[in-house]
């Protein structure tokens, strides 16, 4: 056999190790990288009751506030119709006090023993 013969065979030899020993070291690399994935989607699994417990409350809590929020509003309007009566009750109480005030000036401009 030629030198160059065994030399060619020697470097497609030393390449195919190097093919292998590649491809092993990336198969590994694969294999610890799913089992990192499956270990993080067990952990993420785990926390999912949570999220969702948390959820639910969140869901709850923005119930609560819409039912507040219409009470709220509910007694803001309750709140102005009775701002709405005061304001007419005292309209009313002081057109009557001007009708007594009236009627006692009166009283007094009528009353002979009034001194002026």
């Amino acid at each position: 056999m030629d030198s160059t013969l065994i030399w060619v065979l020697v470097a497609v030899l030393v390449v195919l190790v190097l093919v292998a020993i590649w491809a092993f070291v990336n198969n590994q690399k694969k294999n610890r990288l799913r089992g990192e994935a499956e270990h993080m989607r067990q952990r993420a699994a785990g926390g999912e009751p949570i999220a969702e417990d948390r959820e639910a409350a969140a869901r709850q809590v923005q119930q609560e506030a819409e039912v507040a929020r219409e009470r709220a509003d509910r007694a803001e309007q309750e709140a102005a119709a009775r701002e709405k009566e005061a304001r007419a009750a005292t309209a009313e109480a002081r057109e009557q006090r001007d009708h007594v005030t009236d009627a006692y000036v009166e009283a007094d401009e009528i009353d002979p023993d009034k001194k002026r």
